[in-house]
Formats: structure tokens, C-alpha cells, sequence
């Protein structure tokens, strides 16, 4: 859950849309995977206003995979989109992918550790592979609390023959714990493409009901312990009337800095070509920075600051934007 203050220029020249605003945000997501299946769910709602409108928002996402062989799995996926001044939308597409995603957090983590230990002088040299390994075991191991963890890295460490001593120091555990106590972002590698078909159906301002299409290309890498990138691009369209497409990209990169500090940079482009109305063509450019930190252990805080330019717009819109957010699960 998340609320915000927003001091906004808009697309005009003048001062018609400068505004300070403010917002309502809150997102929900879930993952649960096995060797079986592996199921998402997202969402996001948005209530925002000024002293003199406002407007509400809803996207959401859901999807299904069941791997056939290898990096082949099948899919389907439920798509919602709906806003208070705009068009109410549903999309849901079935079809195959293939490619894959490694949650790489543990190892990341790990090298963390290593470095942080070297630049200590407490790691008299850097771990071969299979300490490193031994070690983001232990990690990501589930089930044994921080504390557990925190005793058999010690252990593994004393056992390593690398240590000054014979066991780890105060100043070495303390940052162990530090970074075992951490929540910093999933770290991801892999790609997949997918290609679905289905239905497209807007309700509002009026029914239309379309078979559709769809292709979608995703990447992530880790190029450091603290870094991640990623990229995504999806292509809609209209069985019937393929030029009629809805184009979205985009890229992000993200970094954790000294003293509970991440830092995110995201560059986003959509192309509507006919999908929401077939007699006009829009692009939309937006590119955002924000940095994030925790407050206490529930609470934090975002600075954020976003420019976008779409087809009509007179001049660039701007956004800066205090965020206060709360973990509630």
C-alpha cells in the first residue's frame, strides 16, 4: 500500500495541467511454482486527484504454465486494464513458450558475502566454486531463520581454512547478518518467448469482441551481486485485421547502492496502432528514475521522478513524486 505527493506538469504549455497531487496506490503479487506448474498473479490500483478531479485505475495480470519438455511449457494468461476516463479491457490467451528463469538471489547474495569479507580483510582469499556454492546453499536454504543461517556460514567459513583465524570475528558476522537481513529484489537470469491466441474484448465505451494474437519476448540478467537487468517486449493484435497492433517495450536497470539504497532506471514505449481506436495511431515515450529506502522495517521511501511524451502532447510531462509505502503482507 502506498501513498504519494506529486507536484506535475502536464502536456500543455501553459499552466492548465500543472498541478500537486495526490495518490493512493496498491499492488498485489503472487507466485506459486513446483515441478508441476507454475501460476502468477498481479495487480495494481491507482486512485489519484487533484483539488479539482480525479481518476482511478485497475491493471492486472494472471497466468498458468505446465512445462512439456524441456524449456517448453504451455500457457495461459488473463489480462485486465480499466480506468475511470478511458476504455475498460480483457484479454485471455492461450498458447506455448519456451525458455526459462533462474532465481540467482542466493548465489548473488553469496558473492556479497565473499566481497564483503575480502574488503573486511576477515577472507584471507576469495572462495573456489564449490565453497561458493556450499555457501548460497545455505543462503537460500528454507526453513532456518537468519540466525541459523548466520551459525552454519560460520561454520563453513572456519571450515574453508581461509580465515585469519580459526573462527569468523564479531565485525565479520555483523556483516553477514547485514546482508542475510537485506531485502533487496529477486535476482533473475534466463529469457522466454511466447506466442498466444485468444480474445480481446473492450467493454467500454462500447462492446467489441476480436480474436487476437499475441507475442512475447522477456530477459534478465545479472551482470553483479547488486545489479539487474531486465526487458520485456509484447506485441498485440487483431487476428482479423493484423494491422490494427498494440505494441509495448521496455527496459530496466536496477541497482543496490551503500546504505539501504536502490536505485532504478526504466524506459518504457507503447505503440497503439488502430488497437484502441482504428482511425488514429498513438506513441508514447516515457522514461522514469527512482530511489528507494527503508525507513523502519515495514515502511518506505521512494523518490521518483518521471518524464513522458505522447502523440499530441504540446510539450514533455513531468512528475516528481514523494512515495510513503507499507508492507501489509
Amino acid at each position: 500500500m502506498q501513498g504519494s505527493f506529486n507536484w506535475y506538469d502536464g502536456p500543455y504549455q501553459d499552466d492548465r495541467s500543472r498541478a500537486v497531487a495526490g495518490s493512493l496506490l496498491a499492488e498485489f503479487s503472487r507466485l506459486d511454482a513446483s515441478s508441476t506448474y507454475g501460476a502468477t498473479i498481479d495487480g495494481r490500483c491507482e486512485v489519484r486527484g487533484t483539488p479539482d478531479e480525479w481518476s482511478a485505475s485497475l491493471t492486472g495480470s494472471g497466468s498458468l504454465t505446465l512445462p512439456i519438455s524441456g524449456d517448453t511449457f504451455g500457457v495461459a494468461a488473463l489480462g485486465v486494464d480499466a480506468a475511470s476516463s478511458a476504455e475498460i479491457e480483457l484479454d485471455l490467451t492461450g498458447g506455448l513458450g519456451v525458455g526459462s528463469f533462474r532465481d540467482v538471489t542466493p548465489m548473488a547474495n553469496a558473492i556479497r558475502i565473499q566481497n564483503a569479507l575480502l574488503d573486511l580483510g576477515a577472507l584471507l582469499a576469495p572462495l573456489n566454486n564449490d565453497q561458493l556454492l556450499s555457501l548460497a546453499r545455505l543462503v537460500g536454504e528454507v526453513g532456518p531463520d537468519d540466525e541459523a543461517k548466520l551459525s552454519s556460514i560460520a561454520d563453513l567459513m572456519a571450515g574453508t581454512g581461509l580465515l585469519p583465524d580459526e573462527e569468523l570475528e564479531l565485525q565479520g558476522l555483523l556483516a553477514v547478518e547485514e546482508i542475510l537481513e537485506s531485502e533487496g529484489d529477486t535476482r533473475l537470469c534466463g529469457r522466454d518467448v511466447q506466442a498466444r491466441v485468444g480474445a480481446s474484448v473492450i467493454l467500454m465505451p462500447a462492446v467489441q469482441v476480436s480474436a487476437a494474437g499475441l507475442l512475447l519476448a522477456r530477459y534478465a540478467a545479472v551482470p553483479d551481486p547488486v545489479s539487474q537487468w531486465e526487458a520485456s517486449a509484447q506485441l498485440r493484435f487483431r487476428v482479423t485485421r493484423p494491422d490494427e497492433m498494440d505494441v509495448k517495450a521496455d527496459v530496466s536497470y536496477a541497482r543496490q547502492l551503500p546504505a539501504g539504497w536502490t536505485a532504478r532506471g526504466e524506459y518504457r514505449l507503447t505503440i497503439d496502432r488502430g488497437w484502441s481506436d482504428s482511425s488514429t495511431v498513438s506513441l508514447l515515450h516515457e522514461a522514469s528514475a527512482t530511489l528507494t529506502t527503508k525507513l523502519f522495517d515495514l515502511v518506505g521511501l521512494s523518490l521518483v521522478g518521471d518524464v513522458r511524451h505522447q502523440t499530441g502532447d504540446e510539450e514533455l510531462t513531468v512528475s516528481l513524486a514523494i512515495h510513503i509505502e507499507a508492507d501489509l503482507l
